[in-house]
């Protein structure tokens, strides 16, 4: 399950895009796998579509009450692994979902399990610089580049 984040309350600023758009990203991001993967994810707005603030606490708890007796892996980058300790009960995420870190090359350990993917060293942050200094990112799929430009995302032309 690939989940947009709505409106992450500990975002120092709003971010860019819209929840709505975050969310045609996702799923554009798929159309740019290989059908065997595509099979196997499915991208929900279970965020995207609630109001105010979003939590993962809260979103684990839907996903429950849907899959009851299903075991959860929360998948995180080691910049969000970092401040998981100020996410709405922590320990309450903690105890609902496994927590698997995919480690930026570079970055410190977390105290989670972590897999490094160094082909996967993309940086959301990095992304909007590139956009912002006129320049168009590698590392996005072909599928969003064109949505993200399309729509002039991120200052992107």
């Amino acid at each position: 399950m690939l989940i947009p984040a709505g409106d992450p309350y500990l975002r120092s600023a709003n971010p860019i895009a819209t929840p709505g758009q975050r969310l045609e990203m996702c799923s554009k991001a798929l159309e740019d796998l290989s059908d065997e993967l595509q099979e196997k994810v499915v991208v929900l707005d279970i965020e995207t579509s609630r109001k105010g603030a979003t939590y993962t606490f809260d979103t684990l708890q839907s996903l429950r009450a849907f899959f009851p007796k299903d075991e959860f892996t929360l998948i995180l980058g080691s910049d969000a692994a970092s401040t998981l300790h100020k996410w709405k009960r922590s320990d309450d995420v903690k105890k609902q979902a496994e927590i698997l870190v995919i480690k930026r090359p570079g970055a410190a350990a977390s105290e989670f399990k972590e897999l490094e993917i160094t082909a996967l060293d993309i940086s959301a942050t990095k992304i909007r610089e590139d956009f912002a200094n006129g320049k168009t990112p590698e590392t996005i799929s072909p599928s969003v580049l064109k949505y993200i430009k399309d729509r002039g995302l991120y200052g992107s032309r």
